[in-house]
């Protein structure tokens, strides 16, 4: 049976299911009803943990490194070397999304030394180069990433070819993996191109009358522009620095600044009486990556 070659091409794009995650910290409510397709069967949350956006993305890696030149010293994401990590910094920013990052980069534009912390929302969703696919995403990665795909994919022409409704699926999880790398890497080549570092780690702000803040500013003293204002530190867990002989160590360490930016976001509201949990149908905000096949229809309530 012979083929057109737009068929042809659009099925030499599926790879592996894979789906991906939000992490919206949207306020207002958002619940998604998702009504099946009579053509396709339903996936259990467990979904997250066999087929992932993780391996449709360390595929599009493979295939960049497999083109890209061989490295002696390849790129590791998220990781800062010690000796960075011992100095002051004029500004500590707990939170990589959006906003965390846009602070970092005005405290670069305005000269001053920053340094960006931020915990993986998923530890299945780092790739092996330390690629956070989270990392700077906006609110509603998934739900946006899903908006977007759906202006550029037109399902009736695909329906047209015969594909599929597993297949069109993996065509727009796809998509939405590659919007999340190309803003992941991108975000991380901004802050690298203002020299600002990123680590990756749990980030607990220490109060003023804690120890080791007392210890920083006795060894930060003679590098603070006004010592009256004080500064404040910050405990890191579950880090990956980089040693004076250049080897990645596990570390749990404390970065110290003159001042400190919290932008940890929020998280979607549940309202009573719905049953997120017992249903396989309702999904809110941060959860709507776990659908993985194709709705025929969608009910949403909220207009975040």
């Amino acid at each position: 049976m012979k083929i057109s070659a737009a068929a042809a091409a659009l099925l030499s794009l599926a790879v592996p299911t894979a789906t991906a995650w939000t992490v919206s910290r949207h306020n207002s409510a958002m619940v998604s009803s998702v009504h099946r397709s009579a053509s396709v069967s339903i996936r259990s949350p467990s979904l997250l943990q066999s087929t992932t956006v993780k391996d449709a993305a360390m595929e599009e890696v493979a295939a960049a490194e497999a083109a890209a030149p061989a490295s002696t010293n390849p790129e590791i994401f998220g990781t800062v070397s010690s000796s960075k990590l011992n100095k002051l910094y004029d500004l500590v920013v707990i939170g990589g999304g959006p906003a965390g990052v846009a602070g970092a980069i005005k405290a670069a534009q305005m000269g001053r030394r920053a340094i960006v912390i931020d915990k993986p929302k998923f530890d299945a969703g780092v790739l092996p180069n330390g690629l956070d696919l989270f990392f700077g995403g906006p609110t509603g990665l998934f739900s946006k990433a899903l908006r977007d795909l759906a202006k550029t994919t037109n399902v009736a022409a695909m329906r047209a070819q015969h594909m599929d409704s597993d297949v069109i699926w993996k065509q727009i999880t796809n998509g939405i993996v590659k919007l999340a790398m190309r803003n992941s890497e991108g975000q991380c080549r901004t802050l690298a191109r203002y020299g600002i570092d990123y680590l990756q780690g749990s980030a607990m702000l220490l109060g003023e009358d804690d120890e080791a803040n007392k210890a920083a500013e006795s060894k930060f003293e003679d590098d603070m522009d006004s010592p009256e204002d004080g500064l404040r530190s910050v405990k890191i867990c579950d880090a990956k620095t980089i040693d004076e002989d250049g080897n990645l160590v596990d570390s749990d360490l404390t970065v110290t600044g003159t001042k400190v930016l919290v932008c940890t976001g929020s998280k979607s509201t549940r309202l009573p009486g719905i049953p997120f949990e017992e249903s396989h149908r309702i999904f809110d905000s941060d959860t709507i990556n776990l659908l993985g096949y194709f709705p025929r229809s969608v009910t949403i309530s909220g207009l975040g």
